[in-house]
């Protein structure tokens, strides 16, 4: 196991990096009851080969926790549903902790994915208010078949390669946001929050 290679994004091989994937899925498993940690890996394990891609390791760690959902153990729906949020944040922002929300808008408004719109309806001032008051790790609650949802339907993506834009939480802040851009400025924030709270808390659907 310790000698496979593994194919980095920028094409380099690199020895398998065993205590990064011992991070990841203790971070999935935290806090979630009848779930285990080795069970995850040992199922993983079996699907590891010399070459592999960092993205297929990813995409294998979901795999083989999905396959652990039963009756007897419904909460690795929890622990896929997460190992999909590290692996989009990873695939979206190159890193776990997403950028600011701005840099986010700009770059997707560059590439053809956003519109002009979102930096002319809202000033700095607001953009970093929506910023402050995302709360990313609510991604955390949505199950394994909830993030296939996302990733494969809702989410911004380039539907050729299949690269997605963003994640659920930027999804939610900036549905708000257009929802309530013509609303009077002096009132409209409150609105934005409001209705991002109800749809990433599940109040509303």
């Amino acid at each position: 196991m310790s000698n496979i290679l593994v194919t980095k994004r920028n094409g380099n091989k690199e020895g398998i990096d065993l205590d990064k994937i011992h991070k990841v899925v203790f971070y999935a498993c935290e806090g979630i009851n009848g779930v285990s940690p080795s069970q995850v890996e040992m199922k993983s394990n079996l699907h590891f080969y010399n070459g592999i891609t960092s993205e297929d390791i990813q995409e294998t760690l979901i795999k083989s926790a999905s396959e652990l959902i039963d009756e007897d153990t419904p909460n690795y729906q929890w622990v896929a549903g997460r190992l999909i949020v590290y692996h989009l944040r990873k695939m979206v922002y190159g890193q776990f902790e997403p950028p600011h929300l701005k840099d986010i808008i700009v770059k997707n408004i560059d590439e053809g994915f956003y519109t002009q719109d979102l930096l002319d309806q809202f000033n700095d001032d607001e953009i970093n208010e929506m910023n402050d008051y995302i709360k990313h790790d609510r991604d955390e609650n949505f199950t394994y078949a909830a993030m296939e949802q996302w990733r494969g339907k809702y989410l911004v993506q380039n539907r050729v390669t299949g690269i997605i834009k963003e994640t659920p939480q930027v999804a939610y802040m900036l549905i708000a946001a257009t929802l309530f851009n013509s609303y009077p400025k002096e009132t409209r924030m409150r609105w934005i929050k409001d209705y991002y709270d109800a749809v990433s808390n599940f109040d509303i659907s």
